[in-house]
């Protein structure tokens, strides 16, 4: 019986090419976070806009980008220190890293994870500028 455990040379690569990937998708969200935070402050600027319809929009999105840049940031670091740890398997032809196995799977669902709250955010961010101006 052949175990799922043991990495070898193509699930190394299915696994650097599946980290590429989301680094791309990473790269993307970190450059839209300020574009965004741009246009709060460009909506809000608009003079017709009462406080009221302003206070709440800004405060709340303000603090969803800044916590989803975080979030960003740190999920970043951790594919790239996976993708050195999968870098180095690859040179020394190691086929029994049960560690990047397991954080290879555990990236997978917060790669997941935050791709739905950054499109949930995105959205919801878009449906308020409409709604205020």
């Amino acid at each position: 019986m052949k175990s799922k455990c043991i990495l070898g040379g193509a699930k190394l690569k299915l696994f650097i090419h599946e980290n590429n990937g989301w680094q791309q998708s990473l790269r993307v969200h970190t450059h839209e976070i300020p574009q965004m935070k741009k246009l709060l402050v460009e909506a809000i600027k608009d003079e017709q806009i009462t406080e009221e319809q302003k206070l709440p929009g800004k405060t709340h999105f303000n603090t969803e980008l800044m916590t989803q840049e975080q979030e960003i940031s740190k999920l970043t670091s951790d594919v790239e220190a996976q993708q050195q740890r999968l870098a180095k398997d690859w040179e020394g032809n190691i086929q029994y890293d049960i560690d990047s196995f397991c954080t290879q799977d555990i990236l997978r669902e917060r790669i997941k994870a935050i791709e739905k709250s950054y499109i949930d955010l995105k959205c919801n961010f878009m449906n308020y500028l409409a709604t205020i101006a």
